[in-house]
C-alpha cells in the first residue's frame, strides 16, 4: 500500500524528469551521419523475427512490423521462451496461456504468416542448447528469410542476448554469409552512436503502434508509455518524423565478430539495468554507463569497418 502510495506521487515528476533527460540525451548524443533510413521496408523481402518474449517484437518494431505488413511481406515470428518469468497474480500455467493467446492476437494484428512457440523457460534461455539451435534452423529452412529481426547483443536481459547468440549458431549452418540481420532495442537503451538503419513513424503509425500495446493485458507491471517516449524522442535520429524504432544492422560474419569482443570483455547482461516504466527509466540509462560506453566503442569499431567495406 505505502510501495502503491508513494509510487503516485512520484508519477508525474518522474514523467516530467524522464521527458527532459531523454529530450537532452538524444539531442546531445553522437550520432552516425550515414543512417540508412527505412532500407528495410521492400515489396520482395521475407521477414523473421525473433522475439525472447511476447511484448518484445512490439517494443523494438512494432511500428516496422506495420510498415512490413502494408508492403505485403511474407512474416514469421519465433516466440523463444514460455513467457513464464512475468510479474503476475496468475499461476505459472495459466500465464503461459494467456502470453500465448496474445502472441495469436499479436500474429494477427501484424499479419503474419507463421507463428512458432519454442516454449523455452523463461529467464533460462541458453544459446547451448542443441535442440534449441536445431528448432532454429529448421525454422530458417522453411521460412528463408532475406531479413532477420533479433534482439541488440547488448542487454540487460539473459533470454534477450541468448535469442541473438542462438540465431548466430543457427546462421553458421544454415547461412554462414547471411547479409541483413537488424539487431533491435528492447528495454535496455543502446547508445546512439551504434544505430545504423531507421524506421521512422508518423503520427498515424505511432498511434497504432500504441494501439497495439493493449494487446498484453498480462503485462501489468509493464508501463509501455516510457517505450512511447523513446520512440518519440528517436526522430532526433534524423530530425524528421513524429517518431522513429532504432536498428544495429550486421552481417553474420560482424557479429560473430562482435561476439567473440564482447566475450574477451567480459560483458555479462546483469551489468545493465532493464527498463519496464517511468520509474526506472533513470536507472536504465545511468547504471553502469561508462561500461556500456567502452563495450560499444569496441562494437563501433566492428561496425565501422562493415560500413565502410559494404558502404551501408
Amino acid at each position: 500500500m505505502v510501495k502503491n502510495l508513494v509510487k503516485k506521487v512520484l508519477k508525474y515528476p518522474l514523467k516530467l524528469t524522464n521527458s527532459i533527460y531523454t529530450y537532452f540525451y538524444y539531442r546531445n548524443s553522437s550520432m552516425r551521419d550515414n543512417i540508412e533510413i527505412d532500407a528495410m521496408i521492400n515489396t520482395d523481402e521475407k521477414v523473421l523475427v525473433l522475439s525472447p518474449h511476447v511484448d518484445d517484437e512490439t517494443i523494438g518494431l512494432g511500428a516496422t512490423l506495420l510498415k512490413h505488413k502494408r508492403a505485403d511481406n511474407k512474416m514469421a515470428l519465433v516466440y523463444l521462451t514460455d513467457g513464464s518469468g512475468s510479474t503476475t497474480d496468475l499461476t505459472s500455467s495459466k500465464l503461459i496461456n494467456q502470453r500465448k493467446e496474445e502472441g495469436k492476437r499479436i500474429k494477427e494484428v501484424y499479419g503474419f504468416d507463421a507463428l512458432y512457440f519454442l516454449d523455452e523457460l523463461d529467464g533460462q534461455l541458453d544459446s547451448s542448447k542443441v535442440d534449441l539451435i536445431e528448432k532454429i534452423i529448421n525454422i530458417l529452412e522453411e521460412e528463408k528469410p532475406s531479413i532477420i529481426y533479433t534482439p541488440f547483443i547488448i542487454d540487460g536481459h539473459k533470454d534477450h542476448v541468448e535469442t541473438t547468440k542462438a540465431l548466430i549458431r543457427a546462421l553458421k549452418v544454415w547461412n554462414k554469409d547471411f547479409e541483413k540481420i537488424y539487431m533491435y532495442e528492447v528495454n535496455c537503451p543502446i547508445i546512439p552512436k551504434l544505430v545504423n538503419s531507421l524506421s521512422i513513424m508518423d503520427e498515424y503509425l505511432y498511434s497504432q503502434k500504441g494501439k497495439v500495446y493493449n494487446v498484453f493485458t498480462s503485462q501489468w507491471a509493464m508501463g509501455f508509455d516510457v517505450f512511447r517516449l523513446l520512440d518519440r524522442r528517436k526522430r532526433f535520429f534524423v530530425e524528421d518524423g513524429f517518431g522513429a524504432e532504432i536498428f544495429v544492422k550486421a552481417n553474420i560474419k560482424t557479429l560473430l565478430e562482435i561476439e567473440n569482443i564482447l566475450v574477451e570483455e567480459g560483458f555479462k547482461p546483469e551489468y545493465f539495468r532493464q527498463l519496464s516504466s517511468e520509474y526506472n527509466l533513470l536507472l536504465s540509462f545511468e547504471t553502469n554507463k561508462v561500461l556500456k560506453k567502452e563495450f560499444s566503442l569496441k562494437l563501433n569499431s566492428i561496425l565501422s569497418k562493415e560500413l565502410t567495406k559494404y558502404k551501408i
